[in-house]
């Protein structure tokens, strides 16, 4: 009897064993080798590890066909947390990968990791249907996107990398929110080493801002970040925004009264502009007849259907793309209403992007931005 439970107990140490040195392979070869095994243990938690390299995800074909260098991979951990991970070399044009280049959703507006990062932080919303939009539960991710420029003369120009994590925390913990951006910035500090990029990283997270909501305006007068020197005007009184500075991307939208969106507004900085003017380069290949920002011809701009204007600056990390949209969101008598499309409309749609352009690019040490 003896000998048999020290032959049971012998089994199950060599199985632990193995299943921990198992593990510990998976997360060391996870992502080409670029995550930080301790860290993504301390996160994730003690469960058997599965990791999923999705070398077949269309993404990744794309970026081996247009020539950029992406990395991904899917760690997961029974009874405990996940991470979706993957990183993108960005010296080369970005094309069909814009989940890549994280911006929240409509229903919030994400804000900057901060503490010397370049990147974004952000939260899925839950399901309809859950007293809080932003609770972290099952199947929600909050993703924490940071942005790398990197030296002269490294070879890569930026490296651009996206983390979703799914853990038993939610975002309204002031307390929890630094721990989703641990395999992040852990992760972005090991591409930086691996890659010769030699990023000057920003140090340990020990504080996020929650995601701002969409309903959380204030009079635009007194706003002081990313919708700060926007002028008023009729029916346009109140913003959202965020705090800004440190982001690949900024946002503000500007409201009436009752908080019902007229205008957004967005700032595009590196990887993430160059997404958004290949994009609309394609559209254009495409056949669209939609007028859109052209890389090659710096302009402001309306087109007949209202769809938006736009401006453009030069900065160290590339062409920065400042645009404005109506809103096509308000409901009168059961029908979509028409964008604005009076005098004073259309001058206010100069004036806002012009004033929004110019605080952003100041801000990043960008030139004057372009005005016709």
């Amino acid at each position: 009897m003896v000998a048999t439970a020290v032959a049971v107990a012998g089994r199950l140490l060599v199985h632990g064993d193995f299943r921990r040195w198992s593990d510990e392979a998976a997360l060391d070869g996870a992502c080409d080798g670029l995550l930080d095994r301790n860290v993504v243990r301390d996160l994730l938690g003690p469960g058997t590890v599965e990791v999923e390299d999705p070398v077949h995800d269309p993404d990744r074909r794309a970026a081996e066909a247009s020539g950029t260098d992406l990395v991904g991979c899917e760690v997961r951990v029974q009874d405990g947390g996940a991470a979706e991970i993957r990183v993108l070399d960005t010296t080369r044009p970005v094309r069909n990968l814009e989940d890549l280049c994280y911006r929240g959703t409509a229903a919030e507006l994400t804000v900057p990791v901060g503490h010397g990062w370049t990147g974004l932080f952000g939260a899925i919303p839950a399901r309809s249907g859950t007293e809080d939009p932003f609770e972290t539960g099952e199947d929600e991710e909050v993703t924490v996107s940071p942005v790398l420029r990197c030296a002269r003369g490294s070879g890569a120009e930026s490296l651009s990398g996206t983390v979703g994590t799914t853990l038993d925390k939610s975002t309204d913990d002031p307390a929890a929110r630094p721990e989703f951006a641990r395999i992040a910035t852990s992760t972005a500090a090991r591409v930086s080493k691996a890659r010769h990029c030699g990023a000057e990283l920003g140090k340990s997270v020990g504080s996020l801002g929650l995601p701002v909501r969409a309903d959380e305006y204030e009079p635009l007068g007194t706003a002081d970040g990313t919708c700060s020197g926007i002028p008023a005007a009729h029916g346009v009184t109140t913003a959202t925004e965020t705090a800004r500075g440190g982001t690949p991307q900024e946002m503000c939208l500007l409201g009436d009264t009752d908080g019902t969106t007229r205008y957004s507004l967005d700032a595009d900085y590196g990887p993430y502009a160059q997404e958004r003017l290949y994009g609309y380069e394609e559209h254009r290949r495409l056949g669209s007849e939609e007028a859109a920002p052209d890389s090659d011809t710096p302009a402001h701009h309306r087109d007949r259907y209202g769809r938006m204007s736009w401006t453009t600056a030069m900065c160290a990390d590339g062409r920065a793309l400042f645009v404005l949209r109506p809103s096509y969101g308000r409901q009168e008598k059961g029908k979509r209403a028409e964008p604005p499309a009076g005098e004073a409309d259309l001058g206010y749609e100069r004036a806002a992007p012009k004033a929004f352009a110019e605080r952003s690019a100041k801000a990043r040490g960008c030139s004057a931005p372009v005005v016709p």
